[in-house]
């Protein structure tokens, strides 16, 4: 016990920095790829997890808007699955890949009509590619710049500026609606 304590104490002693708490600042948005040229920022807020999966694991439903690419299910739950960029208007759907990169979330909060809003509802976004987590300071984010890309911009609730380029933050709440809406 005192080999182990007397370990952890030196450490302590030489590596502070190890075991302090970071002072992390700014909200976590997920960075993904909407088109090769613009990626845009969704809410850590509502999202469940993100998943890279297989095809075959996407149940096709007939009769639906092009937007949608099917059904699946994770951790014992069914979900819808749109193709985000195009449910923005911003590409031609999704090409039939082997793997889909995915952001589930949860859209019970986001929904103006609920059912039973103590049912948490999740609805899976596909995307090209995820690119990481990003903190976003309130003071970063910028007024929506129409300058994107007509379509989307009823779908932004602000900007911030990086390395030049304007990143959308996404208004989760608007997509949502227009989603369940024409879905």
């Amino acid at each position: 016990m005192s080999t182990a304590t007397s370990s952890l104490s030196r450490l302590q002693e030489l590596l502070p920095q190890l075991f302090e708490t970071p002072d992390v600042q700014g909200e976590p948005y997920l960075r993904c790829q909407l088109t090769p040229q613009i990626s845009g920022l969704v809410s850590m807020e509502f999202v469940q997890e993100s998943l890279l999966v297989p095809g075959e694991q996407i149940t096709f439903i007939p009769n639906m808007p092009s937007f949608v690419m099917g059904l699946m299910t994770s951790r014992d739950r069914v979900f819808l699955l749109i193709d985000l960029s195009h449910r923005l208007g911003l590409s031609s759907p999704c090409p039939l890949l082997q793997t889909y990169q995915i952001i589930v979330l949860r859209i019970s909060s986001l929904m103006s009509q609920t059912a039973n809003p103590n049912q948490e509802m999740l609805l899976g976004f596909v995307v090209p590619r995820i690119q990481g987590v990003m903190r976003v300071m309130s003071e970063q984010i910028i007024p929506s710049q129409p300058d994107i890309s007509s379509q989307l911009n009823p779908y932004i609730r602000g900007n911030i500026m990086e390395s030049g380029k304007s990143l959308p933050i996404l208004n989760l709440a608007a997509v949502v609606d227009q989603t369940i809406n024409q879905s």
